[in-house]
């Protein structure tokens, strides 16, 4: 039995120039194959055994780390399930005494046997009285996440790809080693969403014509798990361009040595484009050229207008400038 702080794990990584873009930006992929590592150790230590990323809540990328800056990132879980665990990421850059809170998500990860079918969690959570407000907080995220996972057997073979139709799109497949596996056999999800990262930033990139850095990321659903062996399919589309924003449709499949295929996750990146000081620029008018680029860029506008009311908050907490 411990308390919510008990669980806090904290990992330190130093930006190499390996990790940074051409003008010495952290890439958006290392972040946050990051996070979820920070994540992944802080239910592996609780659950005393293997956890998959189940669910990733939207969340911003409120401030850059340069090469040369120390990223701290932090994960602790707040409320536990059968199976599940509730867990608070953040990610903040430190650089001469200062800390800058570079971002900070919610996230479900699931406690799995050898098979990668989920287990009992039998270790115990019991929060301090100053902890009841973040212990109560994540119970109703877990129960709010019950009606939109209730169907994920059923959607794991939903691999129609939504990317199809788009004119600026792109695809990459890969063959999953035993070093791309963080436990067992599983691929771990920092390592997906890094791959992910690159594919619709690549994209995004050579669309507006000059370096893209990771904006936000949508609400994110994982079907199913990824074991080494299986090919990975990755697709990227551009649903929506606003000023200096694009918006990306991303769609993961994987396939066994079968030919079996199922769904890993579809989601939406967002991504601004930045001149060589690092300050958003102007990327080319996006003109939709059929009824599903104009249904989808629709849609996009409408999800753009509540990613803005959310940093509009985040600003009003000053965690923003």
């Amino acid at each position: 039995m411990v308390s919510v702080r008990d669980t806090e794990v904290v990992m330190l990584e130093m930006v190499q120039p390996f990790d940074a873009n051409s003008i010495g930006r952290l890439f958006g992929g290392r972040i946050l194959e990051w996070i979820a590592n920070v994540g992944t150790v802080a239910t592996v230590r609780f659950s005393r055994g293997p956890t998959v990323l189940a669910y990733m809540d939207r969340h911003f990328f409120l401030a850059p780390a340069f090469i040369g800056d120390t990223v701290t990132l932090r994960a602790r879980v707040e409320y536990v399930g059968r199976s599940s665990m509730e867990t608070y990421i953040e990610a903040i850059r430190r650089h001469n005494g200062e800390e800058v809170v570079m971002t900070m998500t919610t996230a479900s990860y699931v406690a799995v046997d050898e098979y990668g079918q989920p287990r009992l969690v039998k270790n115990e959570l019991k929060p301090n009285p100053d902890e009841l407000m973040i212990y109560n907080n994540a119970k109703a995220r877990y129960e709010a996440r019950k009606g939109r996972i209730a169907n994920r057997r059923e959607e794991r073979y939903n691999v129609k790809d939504p990317t199809e139709g788009l004119r600026w799109r792109v695809e990459s497949s890969r063959w999953v080693t035993p070093q791309d596996a963080f436990m067992a056999n599983m691929v771990s999800a920092g390592r997906l969403l890094a791959w992910i990262d690159n594919i619709a930033a690549s994209l995004a990139s050579e669309y507006a014509k000059s370096v893209v850095v990771t904006g936000s990321i949508d609400d994110t659903i994982f079907y199913s798990p990824i074991r080494t062996g299986e090919i990975v399919r990755i697709a990227a589309g551009i649903t929506y361009v606003g000023r200096s924003s694009l918006e990306t449709l991303i769609h993961v499949t994987t396939e066994d040595a079968y030919g079996n295929v199922k769904r890993v996750c579809t989601a939406y990146y967002t991504y601004v484009a930045i001149d060589d000081k690092g300050r958003p620029q102007p990327v080319p008018q996006y003109q939709p050229a059929n009824d599903y680029e104009r249904r989808l860029f629709e849609e996009g506008a409408r999800r753009k207008a509540l990613r803005d009311e959310e940093i509009r908050k985040l600003k009003e907490t000053r965690l923003i400038k």
